[in-house]
């Protein structure tokens, strides 16, 4: 009876371990989980606003187009 209320004890102890590894294990998950949704928000901001520079980048010069092609006939225009 003294060897099962022993191993009973030790088991005891033993799941109470295994139970704190797995509350640090899941402790440690959560904090990679965030630490990589934080990154990953960092790299799509950063991508966002370099989009975003391309796309002014490219807008101005079709405005720039536009009115180049309106100067170019209106001088046409006045010179016949």
């Amino acid at each position: 009876m003294e060897k099962r209320l022993v191993k009973k004890e030790e088991i005891e102890k033993q799941l109470q371990e295994i139970v704190a590894l797995i509350e640090q294990v899941d402790a440690k998950m959560e904090q990679v989980i965030a630490d990589v949704i934080e990154e990953q928000y960092a790299q799509n901001k950063e991508q966002l606003g370099h989009l975003e520079g391309r796309i002014a980048g490219v807008e101005r010069r079709l405005d720039g187009g536009k009115g180049g092609t309106e100067l170019r006939l209106s001088s046409k225009l006045y010179l016949v």
